[in-house]
């Protein structure tokens, strides 16, 4: 018995197997019909002939000293899986059953041979052996020595000993290893947009789609690369590329093709493991034409071609690649030119044959592939499927793990689509090819349009209209005060000629510099009133902040508590403002944005009706007027008579608000608001009928949460927009179907128009990712003074479109968008880019965890988590349903995350892992000290809390701050104001504060009172 070592190709499928032991993806076969007088018995003999000659055929893989070694055993007759089975369905049971069946490496013999017999003169063969001894050619080489055998032609011997082949192959090619270091630096990852989450390890379980085209079209791909003086690889390869760049948005691709790796003549006759597989990364950045590309291509096959062995292993470790059970780390695509595969074209037909026996494949194979998407297009000069003329088959295989099998027909007739582009000009630039077909961008076109908006009042009319019809209506709460639709109608017009006689004019805008409550309204209303839009200026900001805001806005005057006082020594102009608000500039400036009254009443109307407001309805004022939402609370109310509840004291006080007024009806909430809210369990009111969400991703488990207390007795609606988009754009009912997939941002509502565009500006067909950009109805003026490329000439509808620079895409399923997150919020561990939303997905399905913020800090990947569900067990349940490299290497618990003042998540306050107080650590030191500090450690992920510890420096923010209040409220019956805690950060220094309120407290209380409170805050700590 004669043994050797591996050649690396054989060595790293042998890891595999060890890794995977029995995995069916490493398994090659060939099944045909065989029709005709076969003589069954010579056949086998023929196959115990053609197998004692090739030494892989009989060869085991055993380990010894931890190291692979390939044993060759004596020959021995062939085991035929024999039987009469009554059709083809239960021959296919039979096949897939053979070819699904596990080899044992260590045992040998790793070849598998069933014969079938259907009736006296119907056959079926299946051949199945382990890539670790045999590649296509072999098989092919198999095939026709046993046809030869079989008519009693002696084969042809092996040139070579495979051994040797592999004894050769033990030393690296340094060139070959700097070119491909070189090469492949920072290689890309294919992103693809996935049917369903990436799993922790792939199985080799595929769905194809077949594409049958004629010799005619062969016939144009081999003409075309005689023009382009390539290969017909090189052009089919180019398509291919295209396509998966089209279909992921991306311009670096790496694409896998295996090439056939016999370069000495001698092992043309050799059955054995000698293919290579080869790495062409295409580059389609800046503009190319289609001719680059295939120019391109052909540069990289040559490349290739010429270093054609490549140390996977050494290499991987070289560029310092994750090890990623479920993908391969170079290259997740592959693409294969099969011109020698074609049976009936090798000897096994007609006079070179079976006599009297012709042959034709059976079924459509086993779908299987080891990467996410492969193709694999069959040449031959007669047909694989038919006789008859030349013809060229491609077969696309997509993982099962991620695809469904439309995705793989969508990227099939993407290819086809590419190539006939190529063949028929060469010379177009690649984004000008479409992305999808007239029916296609009809659909999505009719998709993507909202609902006709019917005529209407004007918005200001329509608040006229309501006190009108009931002046005595209370159109303002503010805790105990009221304000009637009369009062307030009458107020705003009393400030309207104020700000007239300040020389405010029409088309002006009026800046409203006024803390929450009634006068905030009534400051809205009469810019409004007196012809003007408005600019809300919140009166906390510091001078220079608030200084530039009304430079840029162009303000012709500010409304204050103390009065109207003069504006911009510039003011600005335009038709009919409705309001300016400010957003986030990349420089660091903030860029006004400016929404006219016809925009705005446009979403009013569709609101209005789409919630199903009515006199009858108290809606929660709840954001600020800084913050587009604060729009959709005030306007559509009032323009149905409903009435406004204000928060004096700001978003904070909500919990003891809702708790209070048992009659709202309406909340309008930002979504990681909502979802904090559900971990504080508030007492929602009993006449709560409609929750508005927007800003956010809503999480499944929040949904499934909500719906376990109030199924659908409180109707749930999602909404997205940016303030370029008035408000909101989308929207939809969250429904029992939300608590279980990833939950949608609807369709566009009234008016409006939603395409999902590439790079190019090209529509991307449903279930791809694309930019979400937006027109119709309600589209902001734009930035006032700014030239911006967010705004642009809309190809498909007329008028202007918004670029938000948010991914998204159409559901197949139905007609929906899913929000996928920023252009740009992708993370990147060691030159990987992640998508944080699918690893907070997976974390908030854990029925511990509430709400989950995946970030990087350095290169380790970490998440934020609210909930009961320790550490330890989060990242466990994470190993069990993402890629390692998905998984944080920390998990950080928090009693709640943090957010900004507008609802959302604060990224920017996210502790960094492990860090805790600032401070030198000192125990309280009274017993205030103690209850604050008690207190603290409660609702805080702290081991312990000293007296210097600075509450929002060891994890605490505002929402928690209410908490503290109403803790303090519980254990000491004391009703302080949130500020405080804003004010005196520190245990000691709102200690200080707490002790001064109950000394307070207790000058009005009696002895007996006091000496019980006393008492009380003792003991209170929880």
């Amino acid at each position: 018995m004669d043994d050797g070592p591996l050649a690396p190709a054989q060595r790293r499928l042998w890891f595999l197997d060890r890794l995977q032991p029995g995995d069916p993806a490493y398994h090659i076969s060939t099944v045909v019909r065989l029709s005709g007088d076969l003589d069954a018995e010579r056949l086998v003999r023929a196959l115990d002939t053609v197998i004692a000659r090739q030494e892989s055929l009989r060869t085991r893989f055993v380990e010894i000293g931890g190291e692979p070694v390939q044993e060759v055993l004596a020959a021995r007759p062939t085991l035929v899986q024999r039987a009469d089975l009554p059709g083809e369905r239960e021959a296919r049971q039979a096949v897939d059953e053979l070819i699904g069946r596990p080899f044992d490496l260590a045992a040998g013999h790793l070849i598998r041979v069933g014969l079938w017999r259907l009736g006296p003169r119907e056959h079926v063969l299946c051949t199945v052996v382990h890539h670790i001894v045999g590649d296509g050619w072999s098989m092919n080489l198999l095939y026709r020595q046993v046809a030869e055998a079989y008519r009693g032609v002696e084969p042809a011997a092996p040139g070579m000993r495979y051994l040797d082949h592999a004894r050769a192959a033990q030393c690296t090619d340094e060139a070959a290893l700097a070119y491909w270091r070189e090469t492949l630096a920072e290689p890309p990852v294919l992103e693809l947009p996935l049917d369903r989450a990436r799993p922790a390890a792939r199985t080799s379980v595929g769905v194809s789609a077949l594409r049958e085209f004629d010799g005619d079209l062969w016939a144009s791909v081999q003409g075309a690369a005689r023009q382009l003086r390539c290969t017909p690889f090189m052009l089919l390869m180019t398509a291919f590329q295209v396509t998966l760049a089209q279909a992921g948005g991306q311009d670096d691709i790496c694409v896998g093709t295996p090439v056939a790796g016999r370069d000495d003549v001698a092992a043309e006759s050799v059955f054995g493991y000698f293919t290579r597989m080869l790495l062409l990364r295409a580059d389609l950045s800046g503009d190319p034409t289609l001719r680059d590309l295939v120019l391109r291509t052909r540069a990289a096959c040559l490349g290739a071609f010429a270093h054609p062995e490549i140390p996977f292993e050494q290499l991987i470790a070289d560029l310092d690649r994750p090890r990623d059970p479920s993908r391969n780390p170079l290259f997740q695509a592959t693409f294969t030119l099969h011109s020698t595969m074609d049976v009936s074209a090798t000897g096994f037909d007609g006079s070179d044959g079976f006599p009297g026996v012709t042959v034709e494949p059976f079924g459509e194979g086993t779908g299987r592939t080891i990467t996410d998407v492969a193709m694999d297009v069959f040449v031959s000069s007669t047909a694989i499927r038919q006789s008859g003329a030349g013809r060229m088959d491609v077969l696309l295989t997509c993982s099962a793990d991620l695809f469904d099998r439309p995705t793989a027909e969508q990227l099939a007739d993407r290819f086809a689509g590419v190539l006939h582009a190529l063949l028929a000009d060469v010379e177009q630039p690649v984004r000008a090819l479409p992305l999808v077909d007239e029916v296609a961008r009809a659909e999505l076109l009719r998709i993507g349009t909202g609902p006709d908006l019917a005529d209407g009042p004007p918005l200001l009319d329509r608040i006229e209209r309501a006190v009108t019809a009931a002046p005595e209506a209370i159109a303002l709460v503010s805790g105990d005060e009221q304000v009637s639709y009369g009062e307030l109608w009458a107020r705003a017009g009393g400030l309207a000629d104020g700000l007239r006689a300040a020389g405010v004019v029409p088309g002006q805008l009026a800046g409203v510099s006024v803390p929450r409550g009634p006068d905030l309204v009534v400051a809205l209303l009469a810019a409004w009133r007196a012809g003007a839009g408005y600019v809300p200026i919140d009166p906390q900001l510091p001078a220079q902040r608030r200084a530039t805001l009304i430079a840029q806005a162009g303000v012709a005057a500010v409304i204050t508590t103390g009065g109207i006082e003069p504006g911009s020594s510039g003011p600005s102009s335009a038709a009919e403002p409705a309001y300016v608000l400010f957003t986030s500039g990349s420089t660091g400036t903030p860029k006004p944005v400016l929404v006219g009254r016809a925009a705005l009443g446009a979403r009013v109307s569709w609101m209005a009706g789409a919630y199903q407001l009515t006199r009858a309805d108290r809606v929660v004022q709840f954001a600020e007027t800084s913050f587009d939402t604060h729009a959709e609370e005030i306007w559509p109310a009032l323009a149905s008579g409903g009435t406004l509840v204000l928060l004096p004291d700001g978003p904070q006080s909500l919990p003891e608000v809702l708790a209070a007024d048992p009659a709202i009806t309406v909340l309008d909430l930002p979504t990681a608001y909502w979802q904090a809210l559900l971990d504080l369990a508030p007492a929602w009111p009993p006449a709560l009928r409609l929750v508005i969400l927007g800003g956010e991703q809503v999480d499944a488990a929040a949904v499934a949460r909500w719906r376990e207390r109030h199924g659908d007795r409180i109707r749930l609606v999602n909404t997205y927009g940016p303030t370029e988009a008035t408000i909101i754009a989308t929207a939809i009912d969250l429904g029992a179907a939300d608590a279980g997939r990833r939950p949608p941002i609807g369709r566009p509502i009234g008016g409006v128009r939603a395409y999902l565009l590439d790079q190019a500006g090209r529509l991307v067909p449903r279930g791809a990712v694309g930019e979400l950009c937006l027109a119709g109805a309600g589209l902001a003026d734009g930035y006032p003074g700014l030239t911006t490329t967010r705004f642009q000439p809309d190809p498909y509808g007329g008028g202007r479109l918004y670029r938000t620079g948010d991914r998204a895409r159409w559901r197949r399923d139905e007609p929906v968008l899913e929000f996928l997150g920023r252009l740009d919020r992708q993370l990147k561990v060691r030159g990987v880019r992640i998508e944080p939303g699918e690893i907070e997905a997976v974390l908030t399905g854990h029925p511990g965890v509430g709400q989950a913020a995946v970030t990087v800090h350095g290169q380790t990947l970490i998440a934020y988590v609210t909930g009961s569900a320790p550490a330890d067990e989060i990242r466990a349940y994470a190993a069990d349903r993402l890629p390692p490299l998905l998984v944080p290497s920390v998990v950080v618990p928090l009693a709640a995350l943090p957010l900004t003042r507008h609802g959302k998540v604060d990224t920017a306050a996210l502790p960094v892992p492990s860090a805790g107080g600032t401070a030198a650590f000192e125990a309280p030191r009274t017993d205030a000290e103690e209850l604050v500090a008690g207190i603290f450690a409660d609702l805080l992920p702290v081991e312990q809390v000293g007296a210097n510890d600075d509450f929002f420096l060891i994890g605490g923010h505002s929402l928690l701050a209410i908490r503290v209040i109403a803790r303090l409220r519980a254990a000491v019956s004391l009703d302080l104001p949130v500020r405080l805690l804003f004010e005196h950060p520190t245990v000691a220094g709102f200690a200080q504060a707490v002790e001064s309120a109950l000394i307070e407290e207790i000058d009005r209380l009696t002895e007996d009172e006091a000496a019980a409170q006393l008492a009380a805050a003792r003991t209170g700590a929880p």
